[in-house]
């Protein structure tokens, strides 16, 4: 789970870095999207 999470933290980092509303916001989506991430595909495989 938590490869997932900070996958998804780093990609967020990324984007909030040339999108707006800024970093902590992308951040934190990207961490909900990397835990969905695992949580789907753990259930799917």
């Amino acid at each position: 789970m938590v490869p997932y999470i900070l996958a998804g933290a780093v990609i967020g980092s990324v984007v909030g870095h040339l999108i707006p509303p800024g970093y902590f916001f992308w951040f934190v989506v990207g961490s909900v999207s990397g835990y969905l991430a695992q949580r789907y595909f753990g259930a799917r495989f």
